[in-house]
């Protein structure tokens, strides 16, 4: 995780299936890192193979605190559609994109920053 020009780099290591309690470790220590202050935010979700139901709906919601809107960048399109799948049965609060290449997103997610 780091911050570059105004955005947030979030980048999921090697996860074979994220639940709850990491859900909740990683909004932390995101929350921690950037100090409570508010950004757009490049997450990675190349390495993350499954989520449970519970971190999904988790993201969702509280996952968003702190974050002016979300680009999750995929690695293929099949991925990409299940992606956008999970958006539209989630409803994240932002606005959430997905992309399957990183100049794109971040080129989107300029128009959100502060």
């Amino acid at each position: 995780m780091f911050l570059q020009d105004g955005i947030l780099h979030f980048y999921y290591k090697e996860i074979e299936t994220m639940d709850l309690d990491m859900a909740v470790t990683c909004v932390k220590e995101r929350l921690e890192f950037t100090e409570y202050k508010s950004y757009p935010c490049l997450v990675d979700v190349i390495m993350l193979k499954n989520s449970t139901k519970e971190a999904r709906d988790y993201l969702a919601v509280q996952g968003n605190e702190g974050i002016t809107a979300n680009a999750i960048l995929v690695n293929s399109m099949a991925f990409k559609m299940m992606a956008n799948f999970y958006i539209m049965v989630n409803k994240p609060r932002n606005p959430t994109r997905m992309f399957t290449d990183k100049a794109s997103a971040l080129e989107w997610l300029e128009q959100f920053k502060g």
